[in-house]
């Protein structure tokens, strides 16, 4: 399926951008869950158990795949084939064929309870992993569907908050890069960029503007691409939980088209 933007002039000569596919459930899966782990408040409602995570992150990927309103795009190192980075991104009703055909017609339903241990024990993989950018994901899944063992009041908080803000900031009507991980061995490389640059430029081309919730680490990232923070959240996680002592802050983030 082609790509609806030119490759990046960017992107490395060593890499490779394409659509995923459901063959990257695992990989993707693991970079999801690495680039989280690095700062544990970006997890503080996760379960402790770290099989229970990569299947619901697997259970989730697989399902936004099937939406007809995301697109998933990926940067692979040409040598060996390693997954460096991907992007997940929300699409505004009206806008799909702007941003290229949906996937959702070619994911097949899965059964979740084979997705489970799906490339071998999550817990075995991936060890040490460091993020590179990871924003929060707007949409609220299903109450029911939370990680095996996370505690429900803390997933309840913080999927709330996420979901009223967007509706706050209306975020349906944008763009929106719910999900962006890079691989840490490919820190620095341009991955990242040259999954964004494209989008935010057809963005451009139609008058959109784009809105993320960014981490503490990506914020400085996205600010460099136009992006300005519009609002704040923030989860006293001493009070929440106890873990920590600080309170954690995610910044919600819009960027405005630029004339064309």
């Amino acid at each position: 399926m082609a790509l609806p933007f030119p490759t990046p002039s960017s992107l490395p000569p060593a890499f490779s951008i394409s659509r995923c596919t459901t063959a990257d459930v695992d990989d993707i899966a693991e970079v999801y869950y690495q680039s989280f782990e690095t700062d544990p408040r970006n997890g503080f409602w996760w379960s402790p158990d770290k099989t229970a995570m990569f299947a619901w992150m697997k259970r989730r990927i697989l399902r936004k795949m099937a939406d007809s309103s995301t697109r998933h795009f990926k940067v692979t190192d040409s040598q060996n084939g390693k997954l460096v980075a991907f992007a997940r991104w929300d699409i505004p009703e009206g806008y799909g064929a702007a941003f290229g055909e949906s996937a959702g017609n070619d994911v097949t339903p899965v059964d979740a309870s084979q997705i489970v241990t799906a490339g071998g024990n999550a817990g075995e993989r991936g060890e040490n992993l460091t993020v590179t950018t990871a924003p929060v994901e707007a949409i609220s899944p299903p109450k029911a569907d939370i990680p095996d063992g996370a505690p429900p009041d803390l997933c309840q908080i913080f999927f709330d908050a996420l979901s009223d803000t967007s509706e706050k900031q209306n975020a349906k009507e944008m763009l929106g890069l719910s999900l962006l991980c890079t691989s840490p061995k490919y820190f620095g490389k341009g991955a990242a960029k040259a999954l964004m640059v494209p989008m935010l430029a057809l963005a451009d081309t139609h008058g959109l503007k784009t809105y993320l919730e960014a981490t503490p680490y990506g914020k400085p990232i996205y600010e460099k691409l136009g992006f300005r923070e519009v609002d704040e959240l923030s989860f006293d996680l001493k009070k929440l939980t106890d873990r920590f002592e600080d309170v954690y802050k995610l910044s919600i983030m819009v960027r405005e088209p630029k004339s064309i």
